[in-house]
């Protein structure tokens, strides 16, 4: 409620524009007012989480390179080489107008959150995976068309091993954590399955097959980040990825099928170079080694065992009878 002055007031006011005691003039500022910074907020916009304390995610997404790189080498029969670029937050329409067509995505149902996903990958390294697939020596340019229903068909078993190791890196977090592959697009135009004023949580990776470079960006809504925030900001020991015992079981059983030369050596003799010239056909070599004494068993070149040689069932066999000592 405004005050009234009163009849003093008033007559006291008066006096002192009289007598010049009031200063009318605009007063001077003493210091210069501070700046302020003024920020968009957009209330329709959940609030983006901030990635770069959660050091469980870079564990997550460093495991899930190794593994995509080994597995997919493996699955084209061409080096294909992954590795972490970046983790960002981004407005969903801002990532679906990045995508520049033809490109490859999966359209993935997160569960059991009921989410949806997508996993982006470049048209131009799909196309170089192809044609190493083939049999191609992968130099060619990629033309300017889409991919055909054979060619889907490979692709899908390229993306089968991407997904499956995507969910095997998260269900660290989660033992029910599953990716449900939906349908595929070749128009990012067609892959917007949240409004696309929402912000998602992309994490990038960087992939080159041969001399052809691109990446494969997998988004998630921010729910998925936020059911998983408490367990990716502690984080875990790296002996709990699944993905290194996964790799070293699947190291040890590769170089379990490497062939080697095994050689028994029944005797080894010395002989000077003109009597090794002037042999011939029928030549008798005087052995210092009995043939049926324990003989060295060579493997690529370094003794590792020793045995005796002999016939079973009317085969020549060597029987094993004790391992190499190892020098100390």
């Amino acid at each position: 409620m405004t005050q009234i002055l009163s009849e003093e007031e008033i007559n006291a006011l008066m006096q002192g524009l009289e007598e010049g005691s009031i200063d009318l003039d605009t007063p001077r500022e003493s210091e210069p007012k501070e700046e302020k910074k003024v920020t968009a907020f957009f209330f329709g916009q959940r609030t983006a989480i901030r990635v770069g304390a959660m050091p469980g995610l870079d564990m997550i997404n460093e495991h899930l390179a190794s593994q995509l790189s080994f597995k997919l080498s493996q699955k084209v029969g061409r080096e294909v080489h992954v590795q972490p670029k970046s983790t960002t937050n981004q407005i969903f329409g801002r990532f679906l107008h990045s995508l520049d067509p033809p490109i490859f995505i999966n359209v993935l149902r997160v569960e059991p959150s009921q989410a949806m996903s997508l996993i982006s990958i470049s048209g131009d390294v799909m196309y170089h995976i192809l044609e190493g697939f083939f049999g191609g020596a992968g130099s060619s340019e990629r033309p300017l068309r889409n991919f055909s229903p054979f060619e889907m068909k490979v692709i899908d078993r390229v993306m089968e091993v991407t997904r499956e190791q995507i969910e095997l890196a998260w269900k660290k977090l989660d033992s029910s954590f599953r990716l449900v592959m939906t349908r595929w697009e070749n128009q990012p135009q067609f892959a917007a399955v949240v409004p696309l004023d929402e912000t998602v949580f992309l994490i990038t990776f960087g992939v080159e097959v041969g001399d052809t470079e691109g990446t494969l960006t997998i988004c998630y809504p921010s729910v998925i980040l936020e059911l998983f925030k408490q367990q990716l900001k502690v984080g875990f020991q790296r002996d709990q990825v699944e993905g290194v015992t996964a790799w070293m079981d699947s190291m040890y059983h590769q170089l379990g099928m490497v062939s080697l030369r095994v050689s028994p050596v029944v005797s080894r003799e010395t002989m000077r170079v003109q009597d090794m010239l002037r042999l011939k056909v029928g030549d008798v070599m005087t052995l210092s080694r009995d043939i049926s004494s324990e003989m060295p068993v060579e493997v690529e070149g370094l003794v590792k065992y020793h045995g005796l040689a002999g016939v079973v069932d009317g085969k020549r066999v060597l029987r094993i009878t004790r391992l190499e000592e190892e020098e100390s």
